[in-house]
C-alpha cells in the first residue's frame, strides 16, 4: 500500500525587500515546506471583481422578480419564471464564495452541492413552464397527435431522472469528500470523482436529449414565446458548465494546461 502524504496549504505574507510584502502560498508536504506566489484568482482584486458582479447579479435579478410579482397577471407561468430566476444569485454567490475560499481544501465542493440541488429544480421548473405555455399535457397531446415524437411522459421522466440524480450525487460527493475519497480531476478507480462524473454525464446527456426532442417537437407551438433563447440559456448555464469543468480537468490531467493550484 502506498504511503499517504499529508498536504496543507496556507497563504502567508513574505517580506522580499524592505518595505515590500508579497503574499505567497505556503504548501507543506510531510516535513518539506514550499512557497508559491499567489495566482490572480487568489488576490483581493479578483475577490473584489467577483463580489461586485455577484452583487450586480443579485440586484438585477431581484428587480426582475419584483416586476413579476408587481405585475402578477399570469401566476401559472410567472411562478415558474421566478423560480428559474433564483438560479442567477445562487450561481453568482456560489462562484464568489468559491473564489473567496480558493485553496487546496476544496471548500467549493460544499458550495457547489447547494447549487447542484437547485440546478435540478431549475430543469424541472423550465420543463413545467414550457408545458404551461402549451396549456398542459392534454393540450400538448392533442396538438402533436400524428407527429413522429415521443409521449410527453418520456420528456418528464427523462428530465426528472436528472432532477433526482443531481441532488443524490451532490450528497454522495459530500460524503466522499468527508472521507477524502473525492478530488476533482482524479480519474483513479480508487477515487469517487470518476464514478460521479460517469453518472452525471449519463444523466445529463439523457436529460439534454429529452429537452432537444421536446423543443423540436413543439417549437412551432412555442414560437410566440421565443423558445430558442430560453432553451439555449438553460442548456448553456447548466449543461455546458458541467462539461466545461470536465474538459478543463482532462486537459490539466493530460498536462495540456498547467494546474491552477500546485
Amino acid at each position: 500500500m502506498a504511503n499517504q502524504t499529508n498536504l496543507s496549504s496556507t497563504a502567508s505574507p513574505v517580506v522580499t525587500t524592505p518595505g515590500e510584502v508579497t503574499t505567497v502560498n505556503v504548501t507543506t508536504t510531510g516535513n518539506t515546506t514550499h512557497n508559491h506566489p499567489l495566482i490572480f484568482l487568489q488576490t483581493a482584486a479578483a475577490q473584489g471583481i467577483g463580489g461586485t458582479f455577484a452583487v450586480l447579479a443579485l440586484i438585477i435579478t431581484c428587480h426582475q422578480i419584483y416586476l413579476h410579482l408587481r405585475y402578477y397577471t399570469c401566476p401559472n407561468e410567472q411562478r415558474w419564471i421566478i423560480r428559474i430566476l433564483f438560479i442567477v444569485p445562487i450561481y453568482s454567490f456560489d462562484s464568489f464564495l468559491s473564489l473567496l475560499f480558493f485553496s487546496n481544501d476544496n471548500y467549493y465542493v460544499y458550495f457547489d452541492s447547494i447549487r447542484d440541488c437547485y440546478e435540478a429544480f431549475v430543469i424541472y421548473s423550465f420543463l413545467s413552464l414550457c408545458f404551461e405555455y402549451l396549456g398542459g399535457e392534454s393540450s400538448i397531446m392533442s396538438e402533436i397527435r400524428g407527429k413522429p415524437i415521443k409521449s410527453s411522459w418520456f420528456y418528464y421522466l427523462a428530465t426528472l431522472q436528472f432532477c433526482v440524480i443531481k441532488p443524490v450525487m451532490a450528497v454522495i460527493t459530500l460524503v466522499l469528500q468527508a472521507f477524502s475519497l473525492y478530488k476533482d480531476g482524479n480519474f483513479s478507480p480508487d477515487s469517487g470523482y470518476l464514478y460521479v462524473t460517469l453518472i452525471y454525464n449519463t444523466s445529463i446527456s439523457l436529460a439534454l436529449y429529452a429537452l432537444f426532442l421536446f423543443y423540436f417537437g413543439t417549437k412551432e407551438l412555442l414560437s410566440p414565446y421565443e423558445p430558442i433563447l430560453k432553451f439555449c440559456t438553460i442548456k448553456s448555464v447548466i449543461f455546458l458548465s458541467f462539461w466545461q469543468g470536465v474538459v478543463w480537468l482532462i486537459l490539466e490531467k493530460a498536462q495540456v494546461i498547467s494546474p491552477i493550484l500546485l
